[in-house]
Order: structure tokens, then sequence, then C-alpha cells
């Protein structure tokens, strides 16, 4: 039996009817509901089309008292006073338990979620390079001293060479420039600042930080949407998603400090290349918010934080499976 039928069914009427009426969030996967009563009947098939293949999601909607009533339901033996996140990882192995009939199946097959945040995230496979680890999740890295290179790398290899060489460079303090680390990143690295409308390294690559932090589950996730571009910036007439065709992401952790502002760090590096996938996420994920000064009109363009756990870059970090 399909895992989120199973579940539907044994839920209450209430949770089935509060549920079906949710509003669709601007990144869900699924059409748009109205804001009405339902009867049970119209409630459960809603649930069923909106997250018929997303048991995470159906999870993740559900509140702590809704989640204790399920695990009672699936027979779980489990503490009264045990969270949400808790909860649902449970219910989550029992329901992905009972689909899979009790038998073992690939993780390929049905992926195993990792909690961030207190919800379920599946974290797809990584696509593109990335360095080797010691170990998974990967441990925040020892402090290493700066090694640009003299000159701008010449080749793709001398270029991943240099973010080797990053990963662990302390930035220092950011102060007031929001973009202070990712301009130090870009310097380890030895990429010339041109001031042209082209991908940073040579005109191929854009490089990128996103700001990632690590929870107390030791799992590496995504804090903030990274900006990709300030909207009205354009290349021979096409919008600026051609900065997305080739890009370095620089995982950017902040480090807190003793005394004084916190300091930054590189913990690791993703190399993406564009692909038919790629693109369909990029065009799901990117969105436009107001950037800038306050008392400014400017809007940028945004990257919204799922991009990273569905094209791999999340997995990058935690290991996979």
């Amino acid at each position: 039996m399909n895992a989120v039928a199973h579940i539907a069914a044994l839920m209450s009427p209430e949770t089935v009817r509060r549920l079906a009426a949710l509003r669709v969030l601007r990144f869900d996967a699924a059409p748009p509901t109205g804001r009405r009563v339902y009867d049970i009947d119209e409630a459960r098939a809603r649930v069923l089309e909106r997250w018929r293949g997303d048991l995470c999601g159906l999870l993740n909607a559900m509140s702590r008292a809704e989640l204790g009533e399920l695990a009672d339901a699936l027979r779980l033996d489990l503490a009264t006073s045990v969270r949400s996140p808790v909860l649902r990882i449970a219910v989550w192995h029992r329901s992905a338990e009972l689909e899979r009939c009790g038998i073992t199946v690939p993780d390929g097959l049905q992926p195993r979620p990792i909690l961030l945040g207190g919800h379920l995230v599946v974290q797809a496979a990584p696509r593109g390079l990335a360095p080797e680890s010691p170990s998974w999740p990967r441990p925040l890295p020892e402090v290493a001293l700066a090694a640009p290179p003299v000159d701008e790398p010449e080749t793709l290899d001398d270029l991943l060479a240099a973010a080797d060489r990053a990963i662990g460079v302390r930035l220092g303090p950011r102060g007031r420039d929001k973009g202070a680390w990712g301009t130090r990143a870009a310097r380890l690295l030895g990429i010339v600042e041109r001031g042209l409308d082209e991908p940073d390294w040579r005109g191929d690559i854009e490089v990128k930080t996103v700001p990632v932090a690590r929870e107390a589950s030791g799992h590496w996730g995504v804090v903030e949407d990274p900006a990709i571009a300030m909207v009205g910036e354009e290349r021979g007439g096409s919008p600026t998603i051609a900065k997305l065709q080739r890009t370095l992401w620089l995982a950017r952790a902040t480090c807190p400090t003793s005394v004084g502002p916190p300091d930054a760090t590189i913990v690791s590096w993703y190399l993406l290349d564009w692909d038919p996938e790629v693109a369909r996420l990029a065009r799901r994920y990117l969105h436009t918010r107001p950037k800038g000064p306050a008392g400014t009109t400017g809007r940028g363009l945004y990257l919204h934080k799922r991009f990273f756990a569905d094209a791999g870059l999340l997995a990058s970090l935690n290991g996979y499976p």
C-alpha cells in the first residue's frame, strides 16, 4: 500500500479536513487548494492528490498532536514527551517499512530523509563534483592558512585546487558589507574581478557562496537563500539565469568567536553543471525579493534553499545515502 494512502486512512476526520484546506506554499509541487470546509471523502481525496508521492511533506505539515495520534495508530512505543521531529522520523520509518512490506530495498528506490530544522528533508544524490571527506557529515574544518594563487587559475583543475586550499581558511569579521565574505572567498581562489557581465572565472564558471550551518543532529543545512543577481541585469537579452549554467558553490559556515563579531570559513565546494534537471530546479526555485539599502526599490533574484537539497549539494555535505 502507498504509505500516504495508509496514513490518510488512519487520520481523524479533523486532521484530514485541516490538511486538505492548507494553503499551497510558493515552492510546493502541488496544485492550489481552495480554502473551504470539505466533507471527509473530498478532504481525503485532496490529501492523497497533494501528497501521494511526498510522505515527508505530509508529515512536515502535521502538528505535534496529529503526529502523536498517528504514532498511536501505528502502535509506536514512544514516550508522550517526545517532540515533533522525533515523531516525524519515527512515523516515516514505520510507514516506509509498511510500504515495502518489510523487504529491504535500495536507498535510491526509497530515499531516507534527514532532519533539518525539525522537518524531514530528502537529499538528492550529488550530481556535481565535490572534495572527499574523512567522515559524514563533513566536520567543520580545522583552521587553515590562506594560500591564494599568485595569478588567476588557468585551468579548471587549478581552480578546484585553489578551492581545496580555501577550505578551513577563516574569512575574518564581515562588517557591514553583506557581500564581504563572498568577495574574500573569491580572492582565495584567485578570481580577478573584471566588472564584466559574465561568469567570474574566465567567463566560464560563476563562483558563489551559500551559507550553511550544522544542526544538533550533525547535519548541514542551507540557512539562507543566496542572491544570484539583481533583477534587470541581462546578458544578450537573456535573463541572468545564465549565471547558473556552471557554478562553483562554496559552502560557507559562520564560526562563533569567544570575543568580537563572528568569523566564517569555507566548509566545502560543489561544482554543478547545467543539465535539464538543474534547469528544471532553477526555474522552480528562482524567485525575486527586495535587495539593496533601505529606501531603494532594487529587487534581487534569489535561489530558494530547497534547490540545494534537490540538486545534491546537501548530500555532498552530509553524505549519501
